[in-house]
């Protein structure tokens, strides 16, 4: 079928994009909406419909909404995964995470006494939930790992629960039945143990899961918009999810998950994920290359483990967290400025309530606390780099492109421009604009870690792996000058351990490419 590409005016398609936020957490960028818009367009070719009105009536208010937004979440989710994704982690869950946990539960089981002369028949326990599990290639990765570590899985009650908010998704997860693209890490010993491949004349080779391992993963919907969550299990994977979220759905998500999680159990998120700012219940933890979480309270530190500073991640308000991330971007901003006079405490106060606003989504609010930087300073070049972050984040590519014409104008050395200019290239699909602004940002300031950042993303993007590999080394370097927790700035809340994670990752998989 072919898709109709519909226009949709801006009102509705904003009360359309606020519905879906509020209802799943899904968030999309102001101004890259394409993606929501081709969904829309795809359900209202299907549904024979050209009228975005009627679109939403039935999204929001017939009797067939539920299934709707289940068949639209269909199209929103990304499934792009693959077995044993971002090895690091699954290697530390086979020899540190499992052990410690097997350890400990087999000590609890065997203390456990008798009665009647008899040992207790209840088997230990192991729960694992694989939240956000796509087509299931963590799932089962995870009950591969847990089959490699536990010879006597008979004599062990293990517990699988693998959770989407995509039918399509978990209907592919229940079949088991994977191509050559998903198996691009199975090793030979796992290819051989579990899986049976076949081959049609004239078809792709296709690799199909045994029973022993597809009856080790319960597949069910969940959307972690709802309010009850499952409870009691030993390790969570929520890997790659929360990246479609806002933040303070973000912060209520993980505040749920470390109440699904038993009191030292184990998470793991996604490499392009944080957890600054979410939860005093957690510690990050970093074995090699893989960084994971571990709910504690008053816990004495795990001796199999190299503790990051020993410290929990603070705990605050999403005001203490807008505060924090616009306080590192101003920061920023007041170092690149090469003018020799000095601002004023009331300018400085004014752009940090509008960086405020900005990342609280307040467009209005932020333009009009810019209006009154300019009163108090019109010839201040990060007024202007300001109003064209706000633009850009609206959707107003043209408007930005002006406001940085005139930052550059103020100030041609502002490396932040340089590299706004460059991220606004990506969204209009210009790699070597993007690339040529990158590279000015980075001679004009060395140490701007989100330039070396994106830059080696668009060389990754364009196949360039050992310059791709050099940038991420070279924003390692920048970041290992920096505290664990520290905001990066104009990253939207990283710290520095997330975006080194993110690095080493991409160093990982690119030398796998080669």
């Amino acid at each position: 079928m072919t898709t109709t590409k519909i226009s949709f005016p801006e009102e509705l398609l904003s009360r359309l994009k606020t519905f879906i936020t509020e209802r799943t957490g899904l968030y999309f960028k102001d101004y890259d909406l394409r993606g929501l818009e081709d969904a829309i367009s795809r359900r209202m070719t299907e549904l024979k419909t050209d009228s975005g009105v009627a679109y939403y009536s039935r999204l929001t208010a017939s009797e067939a909404r539920e299934d709707e937004l289940r068949e639209l979440l269909n199209l929103l989710t990304v499934n792009h995964t693959y077995f044993f994704r971002n090895e690091a982690q699954f290697k530390a869950l086979k020899e540190n995470i499992l052990p410690e946990i097997i350890e400990k539960k087999g000590t609890e089981y065997r203390g456990q006494g008798t009665e009647n002369g008899t040992q207790h028949a209840e088997k230990p326990v192991i729960r694992i939930w694989s939240a956000g599990c796509s087509t299931g290639e963590e799932a089962y990765t995870i009950a591969m790992i847990i089959k490699d570590v536990i010879a006597d899985t008979e004599n062990w009650q293990i517990e699988i629960l693998a959770t989407d908010a995509s039918n399509d998704a978990l209907e592919q997860a229940r079949k088991g039945i994977y191509g050559a693209n998903a198996m691009r890490l199975v090793d030979a010993d796992h290819l051989g143990r579990y899986f049976s491949e076949t081959r049609r004349p004239g078809q792709a080779a296709r690799f199909a899961l045994n029973d022993e391992i597809k009856k080790m993963v319960k597949f069910s919907y969940f959307n972690l918009m709802d309010n009850e969550y499952p409870g009691g299990f030993d390790i969570v994977f929520c890997r790659n999810v929360v990246i479609y979220f806002e933040l303070e759905t973000t912060m209520r998500v993980m505040k749920k998950i470390a109440g699904s999680l038993n009191d030292s159990g184990y998470l793991f998120i996604g490499y392009s994920e944080s957890l600054q700012f979410i939860s005093d219940e957690f510690k990050m933890v970093s074995v090699e290359d893989a960084i994971f979480y571990v709910k504690t309270k008053d816990r004495e530190p795990i001796r199999r483990f190299e503790r990051l500073k020993d410290k929990p991640i603070p705990t605050r308000t999403l005001e203490e967290v807008l505060d924090e991330m616009s306080k590192a971007e101003i920061e920023a901003e007041r170092e690149e400025s090469s003018q020799t006079t000095k601002k004023s405490p009331k300018l400085q106060e004014t752009l940090l309530e509008a960086t405020k606003s900005l990342y609280a989504k307040q467009y209005d609010r932020a333009l009009s606390l810019v209006e009154e930087a300019k009163a108090i300073d019109k010839n201040a070049a990060e007024v202007y780099y300001l109003a064209a972050e706000i633009r850009a984040n609206m959707g107003k590519i043209g408007e930005a492109r002006e406001d940085l014409k005139t930052t550059l104008d103020k100030n041609m050395m502002f490396a932040p421009a340089h590299y706004l200019l460059g991220s606004l290239s990506l969204v209009e699909g210009d790699g070597g604009g993007a690339e040529k602004n990158f590279r000015k940002a980075i001679y004009l300031d060395e140490g701007f870690s989100l330039a070396h950042f994106s830059l080696a993303n668009v060389y990754r993007d364009n196949g360039k792996h050992k310059e791709a590999i050099r940038e991420y080394r070279n924003t390692l370097n920048i970041l290992s000058k920096s505290q664990i927790y520290d905001i990066i700035a104009y990253s939207g809340g990283f710290n520095a351990a997330t975006l080194a994670s993110v690095c080493k990752s991409n160093i990982e998989r690119l030398k796998t490419a080669e």
